[in-house]
């Protein structure tokens, strides 16, 4: 017969991961900002326009509310002539950059004045001809955003997107690299799905593809995190990094960016009517007084893990694997392996 007690079932490693992610980002905690002579400039999130609609963007997801702004040229320009010299700009965008109709403008505007460009996008409009201009203009560094390595899965996760299309561009600039051995190709691959599962695999599959992949934990609801490959122990700072977004405004990090679109953020600093190094110190003011507006959305955002230390060589938002290291030389003959190479390659990443 029942004797009266009751069992209570174990919370899931999710709930237990929020948990703890949620006490330790509101714990008490005095934000200081690591100050630079320079500023760090991240780069350019020039418009908001986007084909897709990704099951986790905020800004053209299913449930979104689409804006669609576009950065004026003149600013871009003007921003590109504040950035510290050599500094690399990333091209990105909160839609994609390549719908952007200036992006090639603000590539070679970008390489004229000596920054090394990065360019971010989900790969959707990236055919030979644009790729081709954009290498004879300097550009060595493309990242792409793939979130699964199957047709249909990709095709749900990416909405009105086609893997095939991406990996015929990545395998183009493979090509191009045989002329061109400067050439870099890396993929972020977010943690959703069945893909946290099956990271070895994925790995695999990337491994005569590109230079690296870049998996990444997800952020949701704006200001946490899920899927992280730790929690770490405690809180640690932020670094204010520039972003330039679609209007105009400056944020100091990539939660801003989203925060930014949900809700009232006039109080950030604006391309068109300050400089990015006034930016930058007014940004670094506002993050270490925890009253203002800056402030108050930072003693609840969980985007401090993107900072963090690492652990075994991971961090708790992101794992990368390269593929274009080679490994050190050895005098010593090297004995047969004993496991696959990537199995080896991804150990010191594994949880226990």
């Amino acid at each position: 017969m029942p004797d009266g007690s009751s069992t209570t079932a174990p919370k899931s490693p999710r709930l237990v991961e929020a948990e703890k992610l949620d006490q330790i980002t509101t714990a008490p905690f005095v934000p200081k900002a690591d100050r630079r002579a320079e500023l760090d400039f991240a780069g350019f999130a020039t418009t908001e326009t986007c084909e897709l609609s990704c099951v986790f963007c905020h800004f053209n997801g299913p449930n979104a509310t689409k804006k669609a702004k576009t950065l004026a040229p003149e600013l871009i320009e003007k921003g590109l002539r504040d950035i510290p010299a050599g500094q690399k700009v990333h091209f990105a965008a909160t839609g994609d950059f390549f719908q952007d109709p200036h992006a090639l403008d603000h590539v070679h505007k970008a390489v004229e004045l000596g920054h090394p460009v990065n360019v971010l996008s989900h790969g959707q409009s990236m055919p030979p001809e644009r790729l081709e201009k954009m290498l004879a203009m300097g550009v060595r560094e493309f990242r792409f955003s793939v979130d699964h390595i199957e047709p249909r899965a990709y095709a749900k996760i990416r909405r009105g997107g086609d893997l095939e299309r991406v990996l015929e561009t990545i395998a183009y600039l493979k090509a191009r690299k045989e002329q061109i051995p400067e050439i870099n190709v890396e993929v972020n691959c977010i943690l959703i799905g069945d893909t946290r599962a099956r990271l070895e695999e994925f790995a695999e599959f990337w491994s005569t593809r590109v230079d690296a992949v870049h998996f990444h934990a997800e952020y949701y609801d704006v200001l946490k995190f899920r899927n992280l490959f730790f929690v770490p122990e405690k809180r640690n700072d932020c670094h204010i990094q520039l972003y330039v977004l679609p209007s105009g405004q400056i944020t100091p990090c990539c939660a801003m960016m989203v925060q930014s679109h949900e809700a009232d953020t006039s109080w950030l600093p604006n391309i068109a009517d300050t400089s990015l190094q006034e930016a930058y110190d007014r940004l670094c003011d506002m993050y270490e007084d925890p009253n203002s507006d800056l402030g108050k959305v930072c003693a609840k955002c969980q985007w401090w893990v993107m900072w963090s230390d690492t652990k075994d060589g991971d961090s708790p938002y992101m794992r990368t694997v390269r593929f274009d290291q080679a490994p050190p030389p050895s005098e010593e003959p090297l004995p047969p392996p004993s496991r696959h190479w990537l199995a080896e390659l991804l150990t010191p990443f594994r949880r226990s």
